[in-house]
């Protein structure tokens, strides 16, 4: 897998491309505000071809910009728990994102649940649902490279907040429980705030004092 991250928006999200190699396909993943002249920029410069849009879950801050891509023909995947807040992108905590005003939203062109393989040219994302900071929270993991897109599951020394509106905080101690149980300590973890390249027992050192 070869991916890039570049930060973007009130709240420092993170949005990657991931592609398959370079000059092969690439998937958008939590176009966050602002973020549409770097992801321009990086897919020229991987010489890769975007063939969809990921959003790791419904939360305003990582689902933004999702029509910008639409609008050029790119389906957008994501888990059908969040489709509201996906084809109405209205924030779940005004306050948090400064009262900013409606953009248009988009449907779920294809639905990523437990098991499923998000396939983007020659890779092969398997999804995992880690439900709790939003019901329709996924991670996506490259077994062949061992690097895992994490969303705002876990961070390089925290985790995801639970509460907000649909956040489970039960959900999210088994679903953390799970990752940290399943994955190798030695993963990379690409999350959707914070730095990029931490392995999975590093932040499980942090993520522990919440659980």
């Amino acid at each position: 897998m070869h991916i890039k991250g570049g930060t973007f928006g009130p709240v420092a999200t993170n949005t990657y491309v991931v592609a398959d190699r370079p000059g092969g396909s690439a998937a958008i993943v939590d176009p966050a505000l602002g973020s549409q002249s770097w992801i321009e920029q990086t897919l020229a410069r991987m010489d890769v071809t975007p063939v969809a849009v990921i959003d790791t879950h419904g939360h305003w801050d990582h689902v933004v910009e999702n029509y910008l891509w639409t609008e050029r023909g790119l389906p957008v995947w994501a888990h059908p728990a969040d489709a509201d807040w996906i084809a109405a992108p209205a924030p779940f905590n005004p306050a948090l994102f400064g009262n900013p005003p409606p953009v248009p939203g988009a449907d779920i062109a294809v639905e990523l649940t437990e098991g499923d393989t998000a396939t983007i040219g020659d890779l092969e994302l398997k999804v995992i649902e880690t439900p709790g900071h939003s019901p329709g929270c996924v991670v996506l993991l490259d077994e062949a490279s061992g690097t895992a897109v994490v969303g705002d599951l876990v961070f390089a020394q925290g985790i995801g907040r639970t509460d907000f509106p649909r956040s489970d905080p039960g959900a999210m101690l088994r679903s953390l429980d799970r990752v940290f149980s399943e994955l190798p300590g030695e993963t990379p973890i690409h999350p959707g705030h914070g730095p990029w390249g931490t392995t999975l027992a590093e932040a499980e050192r942090f993520a522990r004092v919440f659980m």
